[in-house]
């Protein structure tokens, strides 16, 4: 039986823009609602930018300029959503009292409000987001995190943050996740599937910045005897590691090396190991329909059984609970999101061209 389409009223996406954005914090976010519109056929979003004066602004890097669909007063009376995109000149922008004006004077019209990457600053600046929890890149939220007033705010882990109207995404290409769960909020589940397909994404990645913040952070380790030894544990989390074998391979003692580790990583090697092997586990959980034994040997844990002790140790779950709740949803071997009435996936306009964007 054919599903009855039913009319939907446009939203409204609006990104704000200054200075020296992250072009990427800018068209990512905004390019899955312009997907959605492609892949069903139908005008489900009109995604916008929006600078102050509605002048051009140049981004991180000078390679090009945005030039924005309209400025702050010309903005439609109601919309669905405003972001504030992030980048380098978010600080500039933060102390901008003409930019932060604007958002406390948006803020009312806005049915959801927030921010991509270090967009965040600028919306705490303005003091809308206040009592709410937000999400913003790793490496701003240990700066965010050293301000009493603010630190407790901050989720330096969250792939991003719903916060009563309040949506905020970690770094960079985390609002591309953020607008994913936009979507499926209005949407359904299985055009965010639709999206995340065609754009060849994932459609939620649950493990946290940690997943990141933890790799990275062996580049960011001023200590390069430390960052050999981090990046190491990445490379190869399945070894029989000592404290005796990764002395050795950072040319320390072994009470050196367990000090100055600490010291610059603020935890134990083991405790270290033990979060680049839940990673890689929980990563294989989320993306592959590997036996939970494969999983325990390829990401260091060696058996099932130690796997599943320490991912309720850590997590509070079983593995097969984990995968159920954030893998790579199926019943009987179909899609869960292919339920009767979630709008999905217009194929036969997107194929012969027929379709919007």
């Amino acid at each position: 039986m054919k599903r009855e389409v039913l009319p939907l009223a446009t939203r409204y996406v609006a990104m704000l823009v200054y200075d020296h954005v992250a072009s990427v914090d800018v068209c990512g976010p905004l390019e899955p609602f312009g997907v959605a519109n492609f892949l069903t056929g139908r005008p489900l979003y009109r995604p916008i930018t929006v600078s102050v004066d509605g002048r051009p602004v140049e981004v991180a890097g000078s390679f090009l300029r945005i030039e924005p669909t309209c400025s702050c007063e010309n903005l439609p009376k109601n919309l669905d959503l405003l972001l504030v995109a992030g980048g380098p000149g978010c600080f500039a922008a933060s102390e901008n009292e003409e930019i932060t004006g604007w958002i406390r004077k948006l803020e009312p019209r806005c049915d959801r409000m927030g921010s991509v990457c270090t967009g965040s600053t600028v919306l705490l600046a303005s003091g809308v987001t206040d009592g709410h929890r937000i999400a913003t890149h790793w490496l701003e939220a240990m700066r965010l995190e050293a301000d009493e007033n603010i630190a407790g705010q901050v989720d330096s882990d969250a792939i991003f943050v719903n916060s009563g109207k309040f949506w905020t995404s970690a770094g960079m290409l985390a609002g591309i996740d953020l607008a994913l769960a936009l979507i499926e909020e209005d949407h359904g589940r299985q055009l965010a599937l639709d999206v995340a397909r065609f754009m060849v994404l994932v459609l939620r990645r649950q493990s946290g910045q940690t997943q990141f913040s933890t790799h990275l952070m062996a580049d960011a380790t001023e200590d390069a005897r430390i960052r050999r030894v981090q990046l190491y544990i990445w490379e190869n989390p399945g070894l029989d590691y000592s404290i005796g074998k990764l002395a050795s391979y950072a040319a320390m003692s072994e009470r050196s090396l367990e000090r100055r580790f600490k010291e610059v990583t603020n935890t134990t090697i083991f405790r270290y190991i033990e979060d680049v092997r839940l990673n890689v586990a929980r990563r294989l959980l989320e993306t592959s329909d590997l036996p939970i034994q494969a999983i325990a040997t390829k990401s260091g844990f060696g058996t099932a059984k130690t796997l599943r002790r320490a991912f309720a140790r850590r997590l509070g779950v079983a593995p097969s609970d984990y995968r159920a709740n954030f893998g790579m949803v199926r019943v009987d071997g179909e899609d869960v999101a292919s339920v009767v009435g979630e709008i999905r996936m217009d194929l036969e306009s997107v194929i012969l061209g027929k379709s919007v964007w």
